[in-house]
């Protein structure tokens, strides 16, 4: 915002109004236009500058300015005898006639009634002594002039509105609250000073300095002269910033009496504090009024709306009320700090609780909070978790192997903590020996950490293996020594249950989900209900028994709803099971509006590889296959450190890449896919049986899917696509009876599945053949075809393929005749062919559609 050239008249204009911040939500209070507006806020909230800046921005336009600085004195005459001072110099204000008997208050009734245009009086100073009686006198003039309207800035010591509301006047109430800035106001303001910040680092500066104005704005300037973070990595302002927190502090409680700084030193022990709670802590009688006194020094806020009214500490204020309480009252504060950890822990409040026992050192409380309100804590105060932990020093946790575990896992110190060096006995016998000992749990709880390690390091199939391990040592503890693994026991499954489905080891994963959701449904950890049947009904969706990921994705919907940190995250899995689902039903519309919501995944969402899967076979039953293909390699490149050949999204995708490049019309690529991807499982194997079948090889078709036991290979879509190939290989060879067979068992088993989708996957009009061969028809409306035909596939002979490798490393005619010991004619001969079989003319389109179609292999740039 920026002051016109031409301010406003009546309005101070001065320097800082230049570079102050806009403030819209604000303005469009003021843009009310009530009688009366009543900015209630200490010093260091932007009071003047609020107003002001609003007014030369244009508020209030047919409205004559009168702006009355400073009001010191007391008593209702006194207001009007400041206000007619101002109206005297007032450059567009002809001050009422002065007659004998007239007082300043009927003078100043006077002029406001003669004015032609209706009038806005600002007090925009008013002092914690007469706040009362000016708003009072106020009020009395508002009553005698009808086209008078006000705002009055008092000094944030909570003015009772009482009058005002039984007077039914119009009025607007802007606390200290309000006036404190946001955190997109502070991320404004902080990268307009300078070098760019994170919106993490603009949002915790926001939360420490508590939105106070003068403190951001502070940290603004601060950020303009050093280009280095404000807040360090324990969440604390860094020097710079604390200085100046600091001084605001000590020149805060430099204007208070003795008394009242006392007080402040006591009630500083709690983060947010009621009037009952303040009177327990320091024994004041008046504890509400000593609090308003406070809140007008600047040092809390409040807001009077709240029930009961709670004033609250900015975390950088409270600290160094604290350090100064400390050091003139040393053990004070502390004490009053473990009473508050106790009281809030017997309130069932652990997170409360756990950050005022961290505050006052009482280690052995935080932790002992931190083992029994694990879950809880994960659930709804992750953030509190967190920053308990990474003050617990480490001597405390040598006897807490769960605290220790979490403390690796959850501040970020994978990488050179001490616990990930251990590693478990491989033989069973020796797992379920260990499970009966006193260490046991730490154990648990020390492999559980490094497969998150490994899983967010891309190594899968490692992670899996080490999840797996764990089985028989878990029965034993289960067995022997169940409390040592308490309330932790839900959390550590979906863990191990999702590291399972990364990997692919789908059944194994689902057991593992059920064991989590039965737990956390006892416990009622309500992210890990969610997170459990939402993602046994991914492992089923993806399987392709839809009836079983049908009941999973009930029982998700019957779950209460996870919100913050983790609201979305554990929705991915149902979405995508539900987009899947709605897929095999052909119910388009609906799996379009789950895909919506998951959007695009981003890089840290580990189910990402389930989502682009999903994606893939949208784009392709809806017949977008080339954008379905795009999207699909954009995806990949975007997660490759995550594509790893234990991750089992290397299946899921692969299999999507050769249909959709087959839906292209891409035989030579589809077919390049194949001989690149592992041969033996059932997602696979009928993806490629299916390109066998589209390139023209039935019989190969056939040969390929005897690879897979269908009934036992837990992947009934598979299965039910596998029926459908051996349908129209059959029906291709002329074996008109074993054709109408498959087809029968297909139809049965996609009835059964609820699976329509699977029909598609076939050329046009083979099913309408194989139903007049007798076979049953497919139920409902016909079904399209998403494969091209016919499907573009170019084969070479053994010795074309020779010819063309030589050709492609730059030999001659002659070179090539003499190295494959032919003629010069027959190499000619060969060549003719090879140009027909591409549909080229020369040497170098041969070469380069040869690579496109995967007959060579492709040059690498270096």
């Amino acid at each position: 915002m920026s002051v016109s050239d031409s301010p406003r008249v009546g309005a101070p204009a001065w320097r800082s109004l230049s570079s102050a911040l806009a403030r819209p939500r604000l303005f469009a209070c003021l843009d009310r236009g009530s009688t009366l507006t009543v900015i209630d806020a200490p010093p260091g909230f932007g009071k003047r500058t609020l107003v002001a800046g609003w007014l030369h921005r244009g508020g209030a336009p047919d409205h004559t300015i009168v702006w009355v600085p400073e009001l010191t004195a007391s008593g209702d005459g006194d207001l009007s005898e400041r206000v007619l001072e101002v109206l005297v110099d007032h450059p567009a204000v002809e001050v009422a006639t002065d007659g004998p008997d007239d007082s300043p208050f009927e003078r100043v009734v006077g002029t406001f009634r003669d004015l032609e245009s209706p009038c806005l009086l600002v007090l925009a100073c008013v002092s914690p002594q007469n706040s009362a009686e000016v708003l009072e006198g106020t009020l009395r003039l508002l009553d005698h002039c009808p086209r008078l309207d006000a705002i009055v800035c008092l000094p944030g010591n909570s003015t009772d509105m009482t009058e005002v509301v039984l007077r039914g006047i119009d009025s607007t109430y802007v606390p200290a609250a309000d006036l404190a800035f946001t955190v997109e106001e502070t991320t404004t303001l902080l990268r307009d000073a300078g070098p760019e910040r994170s919106d993490s680092e603009c949002e915790v500066v926001c939360r420490v300095l508590g939105g106070v104005p003068t403190l951001v704005s502070a940290a603004a300037v601060v950020a303009r002269s050093r280009p280095q973070r404000l807040i360090d990595s324990r969440g604390l302002p860094t020097p710079a910033l604390a200085r100046l927190v600091r001084t605001y502090v000590e020149n805060r409680l430099d204007e208070l009496d003795d008394a009242h700084r006392e007080f402040a030193f006591s009630v500083a022990a709690a983060h947010s504090v009621t009037a009952d709670r303040a009177a327990e802590l320091t024994g004041t009688a008046d504890a509400e009024a000593s609090l308003a006194m406070l809140a007008a020094a600047g040092l809390v806020m409040d807001s009077p709306f709240d029930d009961p009214r709670t004033w609250r500490w900015p975390d950088a204020v409270r600290s160094c009320v604290l350090d100064i309480s400390r050091r003139e009252h040393p053990g004070r504060v502390d004490a009053l700090l473990v009473e508050l950890a106790r009281a809030h822990r017997d309130a069932g409040k652990p997170a409360e609780a756990s950050i005022y026992a961290v505050e006052a050192g009482d280690w052995e409380t935080a932790v002992a909070i931190v083992e029994e309100s694990w879950a809880r804590m994960v659930d709804s105060s992750f953030d509190v978790l967190v920053k308990v932990l990474r003050q617990i020093p480490d001597r405390e946790l040598d006897d807490h192997p769960s605290v220790q575990a979490g403390r690796a896992l959850f501040t970020q110190m994978l990488d050179e903590h001490s616990i990930l060096h251990a590693s478990l006995p491989t033989d069973p016998d020796e797992l379920a020996e260990l499970g009966k000992t006193r260490g046991a749990a730490q154990a648990v709880y020390v492999a559980t950490v490094q497969t998150l390690t490994l899983r967010v390091s891309g190594e899968f199939g490692e992670a899996a293996r080490l999840t797996l391990l764990l089985r028989p040592l878990v029965h034993s503890i289960l067995e022997h020594r169940p409390d040592d693994l308490g309330p932790q026991l839900p959390l550590l499954r979906v863990q191990w249950a999702i590291t399972l489905q990364l990997a692919g080891y789908l059944t194994e994963s689902t057991t593992v989900f059920r064991r989590a959701y039965r737990g956390a449904y006892a416990a009622s950890i309500a992210f890990v209900i969610q997170n459990a049947a939402g993602s046994s009904a991914l492992n089923w969706a993806v399987t392709g028994d839809n009836p079983r990921a049908r009941e999973w994705l009930r029982t998700e919907s019957n779950a209460e709803p996870t919100e913050g940190r983790w609201g979305e995250m554990v929705k991915v899995g149902g979405r995508v099971a539900s987009t899947l689902v709605h897929l095999d039903s052909l119910e388009l519309d609906r799996a379009a509006g789950y895909l919506d919501e998951l959007g695009v995944p981003r890089v840290s969402e580990e189910l990402w590889g389930f989502v682009a899967y999903g994606r893939a076979y949208y784009n392709l039953t809806t017949g977008n296959a080339y954008d379905g293909l795009t999207e699909l390699h954009r995806l990949i490149a975007s997660h490759h450190d995550l594509f790893d050949r234990g991750a089992f999204s290397r299946i899921l995708l692969g299999a999507a890449e050769i249909d959709l490049q087959l839906a292209l019309g891409n035989g030579n690529l589809a077919r390049a896919l194949t001989e690149e991807s592992p041969q033996n499982h059932p997602m696979l194997v009928v993806t490629n049986a299916r390109v066998e079948l589209f390139t023209g090889h039935p019989d190969v078709a056939l040969k390929k899917l005897k690879r897979v036991p269908w009934t036992e290979c837990g992947f009934p879509r598979a299965h039910l696509e596998a029926l459908l190939v051996e349908a129209s290989a059959h029906l291709d060879l002329d074996e008109k009876d074993a054709a109408v067979r498959s087809w029968q068992r297909a139809c049965t088993l996609a009835e059964a599945l609820g699976n329509r989708r699977a029909f598609t996957t076939l050329a046009q009009g083979v099913a309408r053949r194989l139903a007049e061969l007798g076979g049953p028809t497919v139920p409902g409306e016909p079904i399209g075809s998403v494969f091209t035909e016919p499907v573009t596939h170019v084969e070479l002979s053994r010795r074309e393929t020779d010819v063309l490798e030589l050709l492609a490393l730059g030999s001659t005619h002659a070179d090539i005749a003499k190295k494959l010991f032919v003629s010069h004619n027959t190499i000619k001969t060969q060549l003719r062919s090879i140009y027909r079989k591409l549909g080229v003319h020369t040497r170098v389109e041969a070469i380069g559609r040869a690579r496109d179609l995967r007959l060579l292999p492709v040059r690498r740039s270096l």
